[in-house]
């Protein structure tokens, strides 16, 4: 499921800031917008490019990160746990998820470089401040998968902070995976092990 979120995610993060930055379009367009814009990204890279894991980290953190609502994410995954937080545990459970959604999509920057997305414009829905757009990415050879992006209206205007792959949420895995892992161990102990792991993932891009 992480996998597949991240995949999909980089159809929808877009190349330059201006895509997201204002209130002006809505949340159709933001990510109409968005995927044209990163895969015109993927195909001007070459494979050696994209084969370095420290070239990739890079543009994912260029390219993906402003175009997510990473805070609002993190908020929604640790769920009742983020209430009971210290600030210093909030935020440094914010870094170390921010630390591992760059590394999760940076190991599949490339795999939909040749798929393409089918906008299912007449199921789109907007809420002030949330919305949800619907699409399809058609993969050649398989079965069209269904993403849909749920998006929040920020002062930097829409955002996506959740995505649902085939009826499979982002924010509802990881706040299954993570809370049991609280509940077994503590959220200290959490964002220690993603400290960890953020650090032999760093340690390995740069070797």
């Amino acid at each position: 499921m992480i996998k597949l979120f991240a995949t999909t995610c980089l159809l929808m993060a877009a190349a330059v800031p201006a895509a997201w930055a204002g209130t002006t379009q809505d949340p159709l367009e933001v990510v109409q917008t968005a995927v044209n814009k990163t895969l015109d990204a993927l195909h001007s890279h070459t494979k050696a490019e994209l084969a370095s894991p420290k070239y990739v980290n890079h543009l994912v953190s260029g390219i993906i990160l402003p175009a997510v609502d990473v805070d609002a994410s993190a908020r929604l995954v640790l769920g009742r746990y983020w209430r009971t937080a210290t600030p210093e545990q909030r935020k440094a459970f914010v870094e170390q998820f921010k630390l591992l959604l760059i590394h999760t999509y940076a190991k599949s920057l490339t795999e939909y470089a040749d798929s393409k997305v089918r906008f299912l414009t007449n199921r789109d829905t907007v809420s002030d401040p949330f919305a949800t757009v619907y699409t399809q990415v058609v993969r050649s050879g398989q079965q069209p998968l269904a993403v849909d992006y749920s998006l929040l209206k920020t002062p930097q205007g829409w955002k996506v902070y959740d995505i649902t792959i085939s009826g499979l949420s982002l924010v509802t895995n990881y706040r299954s995976t993570f809370g049991q892992e609280i509940a077994q161990t503590s959220l200290q102990a959490l964002i220690q092990r993603l400290a960890k792991q953020n650090e032999a993932n760093n340690k390995a891009s740069a070797s």
